[in-house]
């Protein structure tokens, strides 16, 4: 069965005003998103780019990435599940079998040292790597937050401690290839959590990651030779030190930034229509680093003005229905059509969790309820909610329409829209417009219909009855909620 979404996704939006939709008379998606190029790094992808629909694919993809690599591999998650032994015995056969080869893996601390039942964790996974090859050619960096310091380090327990701020981005490089992705290193990742995942052929765009990942670990904890983790040299404990440390980190993202930015413009002059481009951007709020989000506050803009004029449509993915106000207010302001897609309850990564968090899908429910009751039932605001017998989802990123029937932009990366994307965790996505030439327009197209194909919409009365019966406590829950999770 077709969702009402899909059929909306299949058919040209609205138009307004009686303008045409001849786009011959409409500016091409280059010139209408040219500002989303501006102060910001931009790379000419001319490699095929391709779609990844499912999460096995996915990982198949990264075991033939590191069986391949000769020079380069780079690892960015917010954590190596403790039973990922298939991937650390690939690296170990990719390092014996190159020499020159270098890998570099950056994830959270907190999580990366959370220890499971058999007391295993990301870093007990990776130390011996590190102790075969050393820290020079396998270097393992653990990002901590500053938001975490003091007496609350030393009160809250794991897992709840995470709740401050993450080390969010998920980027693997191999070589001159990226792919971009929402998805952990992790085996429900890999074979039935849904998530978005886009292979990108581009040396600038590797580098790119390559110096990000590297940038971040000169302010993160390395895992030694001897099993520890320890900070740089000169640099102070997240824990111990906050303030100083968030001038030593700004420092260090504000100098890659800006040699980013300057050694990868482009000017509207030098764009072919047949080229597709590729947009990086970072966030890192607790850091003083906000590119991301003012990337975001200009695509609302372009695509409202353009959607006055002449229609536009956006469908926008997340794993929770938890959009910050920033995003829910410019969605709600916006003259474009939005469709929200978002997992259902059953397809939560929470629905099996025990205690006090397995009332969390309960509470997205709660949130979309206020939302849509929020929207005035305006027709041109849908929430779709995802659902796959087994599976849970973990999507994110934006399609944008304008006026034709294949996307025209997409963005695809770590960030859930929330308020933890926008202040509490280091985020990064990229926005890709495709070029005319390539099947990258529909196949962004039949990914976001597939996505739908096991959706469906959800209404304000649906959703009042769902919620119908919930504890009163869990409305109080529901600001901790909306930041923390």
């Amino acid at each position: 069965m077709i969702s009402r979404i899909t059929r909306r996704l299949l058919t040209a939006p609205a138009l307004r005003r009686g303008i045409s939709s001849d786009s011959s008379r409409i500016q091409s998606a280059h010139q209408v998103f040219a500002g989303l190029t501006k102060n910001r790094p931009v790379y000419r992808i001319t490699d095929p780019v391709e779609v990844i629909r499912e999460p096995s694919v996915f990982y198949q993809g990264l075991l033939r990435g590191i069986s391949l690599a000769k020079h380069r591999i780079v690892l960015s998650s917010l954590y190596l599940g403790s039973d990922e032994s298939e991937l650390v015995t690939a690296l170990d056969r990719a390092l014996a079998a190159n020499q020159g080869l270098c890998v570099d893996i950056l994830l959270d601390c907190l999580r990366g040292t959370r220890s499971d039942s058999r007391n295993q964790s990301s870093a007990t996974l990776l130390a011996p790597l590190v102790r075969k090859y050393g820290d020079e050619r396998v270097r393992v960096a653990m990002y901590h937050t500053p938001a975490l310091n003091g007496i609350s380090k030393r009160l809250w327990p794991q897992r709840y401690n995470e709740t401050f701020g993450l080390q969010h981005i998920k980027a693997y490089v191999f070589d001159d290839e990226l792919i971009v992705s929402g998805a952990n290193l992790s085996r429900e990742y890999f074979t039935n959590r849904q998530d978005r995942y886009i292979k990108i052929g581009s040396r600038g765009l590797a580098l790119y990651f390559e110096e990000l990942v590297r940038s971040i670990a000169n302010f993160s904890f390395r895992l030694g030779n001897n099993g520890l983790l320890a900070m740089p040299v000169g640099v102070p404990d997240p824990s111990l030190d906050p303030r100083e440390f968030v001038t030593v980190a700004n420092a260090v993202m504000t100098g890659f930034l800006s040699r980013a930015q300057a050694e990868n413009t482009i000017s509207s002059g030098d764009v072919d229509e047949a080229d597709t481009l590729a947009i990086p951007t970072v966030q890192m709020s607790q850091l003083g680093i906000t590119q991301d989000e003012e990337h975001m506050r200009e695509f609302f803009h372009i695509t409202d003005a353009f959607a006055r004029l002449h229609g536009c449509r956006n469908l926008m993915a997340s794993a929770y229905f938890n959009f910050s106000d920033f995003h829910k207010r410019n969605v709600l302001r916006s003259s474009s059509r939005w469709d929200l897609l978002v997992a259902s309850p059953r397809a939560n990564g929470f629905f099996t969790a025990s205690g006090i968090s397995r009332y969390i899908p309960d509470m997205y429910s709660i949130i979309e309820h206020e939302f849509l009751k929020s929207s005035g039932g305006r027709p041109d605001i849908a929430v779709e909610e995802y659902y796959r017998d087994g599976w849970t989802f973990h999507g994110k990123g934006v399609w944008c329409y304008l006026d034709q029937k294949l996307p025209q932009l997409t963005m695809i990366g770590s960030p859930n829209y929330g308020y933890r994307s926008i202040y509490c965790d280091l985020e990064t996505q990229i926005t890709l417009i495709p070029g005319t030439a390539g099947s990258l327009q529909n196949d962004l197209h039949q990914e976001a219909l597939s996505l739908l194909s096991h959706s469906e919409m959800v209404s304000e009365a649906s959703l009042k009855k769902r919620i119908r019966g919930s504890p009163l406590w869990l409305y109080g829950l529901k600001p901790f909620i909306l930041k923390k999770m």
